[in-house]
């Protein structure tokens, strides 16, 4: 009897454990789905796919700051960034910044300064990027960022020589173009800033940006 007991306590487990094994694997391909349409630039897609991932894993920090990523990309500035901030919660209380899969403090620090500046909240963007450079974030990331804030407090010249230093550390860093090619404008070098706006378009031809991009470029040329 305890050894019939006993086996079906067995089969209980397993069949338990291969369920719960099925779920994970499930999520875990439908979160590799999102970051690939996420990077594919179908940030509504990618949206659609980490909504879904987090109905069976809501505690996915994976997911709930590539989810955000897609909102940010989608201009959702607001539900980005309490997307972000919970992403932050549970990386602050697990200490699990820099694990496998898991963002760090530099990522989510820049996360939450993009969003704060797509709401014009500009003291937390300061107090974010602070953030981010004692987390030791990307340094290009926080030059094309600091430069963004910059721009949006009115100092240009402080703007460009943020986001040139941004392009020198990494020539590759779209958003640094990006504002650089307003930064310009102000300063009266259109061409400077079409030359800008065109490289900001080869790198990021489907940002949500591209289209203010391109009409600059078409009326300025």
């Amino acid at each position: 009897m305890n050894k019939s007991t006993n086996l079906f306590k067995i089969l209980v487990f397993s069949a338990v454990v291969l369920l719960i094994s099925g779920i994970s694997l499930q999520v875990l391909a439908q979160t590799e789905k999102g970051i690939e349409l996420y990077n594919s630039w179908e940030f509504n897609k990618a949206e659609e796919a980490f909504r879904e991932v987090l109905k069976n894993k809501p505690d996915d920090v994976q997911t709930v700051y590539y989810l955000g990523l897609s909102l940010l990309m989608q201009e959702n500035y607001q539900e980005a960034l309490d997307t972000f901030q919970k992403a932050k919660a549970a990386v602050d209380k697990g200490g699990l910044s820099g694990e496998a899969g898991i963002p760090d403090k530099g990522h989510l620090e820049i996360a939450l300064t993009r969003a704060y500046l797509g709401l014009k909240k500009y003291p937390e963007v300061w107090e974010c990027l602070e953030a981010a450079e004692k987390a030791k974030a990307n340094p290009a990331d926080i030059h094309t960022f600091r430069g963004a804030y910059y721009l949006e407090r009115n100092n240009t010249e402080n703007a460009v020589k943020e986001l040139e230093k941004a392009i020198e550390l990494d020539s590759l860093n779209a958003y640094a173009y990006y504002y650089a090619g307003y930064a310009y404008l102000r300063l009266g070098n259109p061409a400077r800033a079409v030359d800008m706006f065109e490289m900001f378009l080869r790198l990021a031809p489907y940002a949500p940006e591209a289209g203010k991009a391109k009409f600059l470029i078409d009326s300025l040329c």
